[in-house]
């Protein structure tokens, strides 16, 4: 790794992508990595960029957004440690379909693309525990893209909470509004429909509990 970014406490063979690696071949992408830590808010990299590294999130949480012709922010996802980002663009070589944020202070692992796609030529293991990295991508980019084509504000906070019902006690309300399209007060008047109709009961100690699972469905539109 580039000395100045070297954090000794660090190992890939902590992380599964890289745990089926021998330590040379675990060395030789430490050597040639980059480790870097971003502050809150800090952009990782912007849309329309060229990649020419894989980013391997080690600790802190990023958002992946997108900008509309009219300046509207849409946020497509949220990841946390660990997580590979945008790792379709960097094996195609595409430029980024998105921009990518830090939400808080992280630290992430950047590998460059060619030394990393020769090893994964070389070793199918590495290939594979990608191959399950960018399924669940897949499977993340389909359920964004099923809230954002929701019917109305409704439908969106409905799915929402049926794929994760303890996002607010993950994510701050503003965020929330944010990651589905709507304002904050929309997202309180709608929580506060749901609650009064028994659908689900909110507290600060459980979080979201869905109290009438096919009533909270029907809303999903």
């Amino acid at each position: 790794m580039n000395p100045s970014h070297h954090d000794k406490t660090l190992s890939l063979r902590e992380f599964d992508l890289f745990n089926h690696l021998s330590d040379t071949q675990r060395m030789q992408i430490e050597s040639v990595s980059i480790l870097k830590r971003y502050d809150k808010n800090e952009i990782v990299f912007y849309e329309e960029e060229n990649p020419l590294y894989f980013h391997l999130l080690i600790k802190g949480e990023v958002s992946i957004y997108k900008t509309t012709a009219s300046t509207e922010t849409i946020i497509i996802h949220r990841f946390s440690a660990p997580s590979l980002i945008a790792e379709v663009a960097t094996l195609k070589k595409l430029p980024y379909p998105a921009s990518c944020e830090c939400v808080q202070p992280s630290l992430i692992l950047k590998i460059p693309r060619d030394p990393f796609l020769e090893l994964l030529r070389n070793d199918p293991s590495v290939s594979i525990a990608l191959i399950a990295s960018l399924s669940e991508k897949i499977a993340t980019l389909e359920r964004s893209l099923q809230r954002h084509s929701a019917p109305n504000a409704m439908a969106k906070v409905a799915r929402l909470l049926c794929e994760n019902p303890d996002i607010l006690h993950q994510m701050k309300g503003i965020d929330i509004a944010r990651l589905l399209g709507i304002t904050p007060e929309t997202l309180s008047r709608i929580i506060k429909k749901l609650k009064e109709e028994g659908i689900i009961a909110v507290s600060k100690t459980d979080g979201v509990t869905i109290l009438l699972p096919d009533a909270l469905d029907t809303y999903c539109g």
